[in-house]
């Protein structure tokens, strides 16, 4: 198995750090609150090793076909997690709208990157970017539950 940079999938990426990395230093969350249950380290564990995992995989997949409905519907749900980042900014930053539903769709910040991550697993036909995908979501969803007012 051999590895190669992919454009396509270094827009994905850094198009999902951006706005963690942005708002989180320049626009911090306000009304905090003081104590949110506590998350089982395995949990935090798998988040980590699975965004991670996501982030070099989603790098370095390179699909026979580049452009079809599979990235455009990635490309949709980073436009909407973009949208829902413009919401919590308007919303004078309140902490609750990183957790806030959407429409049907509880912590969407939470699961947007998730969906992403498998859709984007479709798109390159990568079975490993589709398990790095699983294991971020199981611990991404339980430590923002964990987070959630």
């Amino acid at each position: 198995m051999s590895f190669s940079l992919s454009p396509i999938g270094l827009v994905i990426a850094i198009g999902l750090l951006l706005p963690n990395i942005l708002f989180m230093i320049f626009f911090p969350p306000k009304n905090i609150p003081s104590k949110t249950r506590s998350t089982l380290l395995i949990f935090l564990f798998m988040e980590r090793v699975g965004q991670i995992g996501c982030l070099f995989l989603v790098s370095t997949t390179n699909p026979v076909k580049v452009i079809d409905g599979w990235l455009i519907l990635s490309f949709l749900f980073l436009l909407l997690y973009y949208l829902l980042w413009i919401r919590y900014v308007k919303n004078d930053r309140d902490y609750s709208f990183l957790t806030k539903s959407f429409l049907f769709v509880p912590i969407p910040l939470a699961i947007l990157p998730c969906c992403i991550f498998f859709v984007s697993a479709i798109w390159g036909h990568s079975i490993w970017l589709g398990i790095g995908a699983i294991i971020f979501a199981i611990g991404h969803w339980k430590v923002s539950l964990d987070s959630a007012e």
